[in-house]
């Protein structure tokens, strides 16, 4: 079954992790034009859909209470600022020999100097 998309070819198809059931699909126009604005319309399209089991609506209230759901191991996103002022969104997976190994949303991860962190980003550190 396919998602919303319309027409164009090519296009990113998301769909259940088993592949049964088709999520969303992203025109490669919109992602070229703007790659931000499709992601985070994937993000809140993706916020109510267990794509692990098969699409269903996930239950969010059993997810919170059960910490072996898979939800449990997702990453938390949030906004991280360097010294200059320049804003990434990442989740902090290890901070080791003052760096901290970011995950990045694409799936990416990098090392980054702690250093290099605003004092308020330092501060969202694990174990800061």
């Amino acid at each position: 079954m396919r998602a919303k998309g319309g027409n164009t070819i090519p296009m990113v198809f998301v769909t259940t992790a088993d592949g049964r059931k088709g999520i969303d699909a992203i025109p490669y126009t919109s992602l070229k034009n703007d790659m931000r604005k499709s992601v985070r319309t994937l993000r809140t399209t993706l916020e109510n859909v267990d794509v692990l089991n098969g699409g269903a609506e996930a239950d969010r209230k059993t997810t919170e209470d059960d910490p072996t759901s898979p939800a449990a191991d997702q990453p938390e996103f949030t906004e991280w600022k360097n010294t200059a002022g320049r804003v990434i969104e990442a989740a902090a997976r290890e901070v080791k020999g003052g760096k901290v190994l970011f995950l990045l949303p694409d799936g990416k991860t990098v090392w980054y100097d702690i250093s290099n962190l605003s004092k308020a980003s330092r501060k969202k550190l694990p174990g800061e």
